[in-house]
């Protein structure tokens, strides 16, 4: 803050809302080590490593839904994109499987 300026004289000088001068005088004083909380150094690091979490579990989700295809051989409704027994599959379609269910 500035020395003899009052909150309310910042937010009308600086157009700033108040709440957002309380946030950052709080974070000033997190990073000057006279409050708790995360610094602004590993809030960086700690929002790429939540979005590091999210992007890892989508990928996840992906490689599950493709092994439950592999493992149970099942035919990929390509307009729902939903996985549908071999058994109501087209008929052409569970001719070419044949072989491939018959090895397994």
């Amino acid at each position: 803050m500035l020395a003899g300026k009052s909150m309310f004289d910042l937010v009308f000088e600086s157009r700033v809302p108040m709440q957002t001068l309380h946030r950052w005088k709080h974070q000033a004083l997190i990073d000057a080590g006279l409050a708790e909380g995360i610094d602004s150094t590993e809030s960086g690091a700690l929002r790429a490593a939540h979005k590091r979490i999210k992007s890892l579990k989508k990928e996840l989700q992906l490689v599950k839904d493709a092994s439950e295809i592999y493992d149970s051989l099942a035919v990929v409704d390509p307009i729902g994109g939903r996985c549908v027994p071999v058994e109501l599959a087209p008929p052409g379609l569970q001719e070419l499987l044949g072989p491939l269910l018959s090895n397994a």
